[in-house]
């Protein structure tokens, strides 16, 4: 059986992330300050910084735009950490940071502790969620927060699943005809709904600096992939000695035309008590 944490067997995220950056703009990077100033505050002086999972950096960048003391951003595709470096060489040049080349797994448990370990969206596309999720965890100094947003749980997911196995192997047309049947679908949607298609894709960026079609992408390709309730993943934090600060939970609830993420923060407390974590018990 193929190994799910081997880059080998995962959906190349550096080629979209690599698209993406060529055209990233001023705006776009002020829209991730904001996403992430929501998350943590608009002050990070003095503060160090890990993005497990960095794509195509510019969380990194927002993070040295709130202030960030030190950042290190590690991504396991090559082409999204080579991305991440020139867009942080282009925009924050002189300032302390670092990227690398490595799986979270790749990274000991403790080994250096930051005040703020980020990954958005990442953590369920590692093929070991829970693993991943404990690995995270370990890298918070006392005090400190882990910042994590995962898929939420959904009756869709098994499909979904498939879905992304099925296109991160596919041949180019089959991508294409799966990005342009699911941006069909979310244009219908919308219109349905009442809402402005053209607006909606328009002001998508103001949500995290991302585009449409780059998450249109990344959705569509995202394998491995793992969901879990927010019930779950707080009661695996408070097993590992966090308490949750700030749950932002996703609007999705059957998934049928893609799933959200609940954003969490979790703060590192007191002494780590032994569990179950729900990827133990499968």
């Amino acid at each position: 059986m193929a190994d799910l944490t081997d880059l080998k067997t995962h959906y190349r995220f550096g080629e979209n992330w690599q698209r993406f950056a060529e055209g990233v703009s001023e705006a776009q990077i002020g829209f991730a300050v904001g996403a992430l100033a929501k998350l943590v505050g608009d002050d990070l002086a003095g503060q160090s910084f890990l993005e497990i999972g960095c794509g195509s950096g510019i969380h990194v960048l927002a993070a040295l735009r709130l202030g960030a003391a030190s950042v290190l951003a590690v991504d396991i595709d090559p082409q999204a950490a080579e991305t991440a470096h020139f867009v942080l060489s282009c925009y924050a040049p002189g300032k302390s940071w670092t990227v690398q080349t490595r799986s979270v797994f790749d990274i000991a448990p403790g080994s250096a502790q930051y005040d703020i370990v980020y990954s958005w969206g990442v953590l369920h596309h590692t093929g070991a969620m829970w693993r991943a999720i404990e690995r995270s965890a370990s890298l918070v100094r006392p005090e400190g927060r882990l910042v994590i947003a995962i898929y939420r749980k959904t009756p869709m997911c098994r499909f979904w699943r498939l879905e992304k196995r099925l296109y991160s192997r596919g041949p180019d047309w089959f991508k294409a005809l799966a990005e342009f049947t699911l941006s069909a679908l979310l244009v219908l949607g919308l219109t349905l709904t009442g809402r402005n298609p053209a607006r909606y894709i328009r002001n998508y960026p103001r949500a995290r600096g991302m585009n449409f079609l780059t998450d249109v992408r990344d959705w569509l390709g995202g394998y491995p992939y793992e969901s879990a309730s927010a019930t779950e993943v707080c009661s695996a934090l408070e097993l590992l000695g966090f308490a949750c600060e700030s749950l932002f939970p996703c609007s999705t609830r059957i998934g049928l035309l893609g799933v959200g993420c609940d954003e969490y923060v979790f703060r590192r407390r007191g002494v780590v008590c032994h569990g179950t974590s729900p990827g133990d018990e499968m």
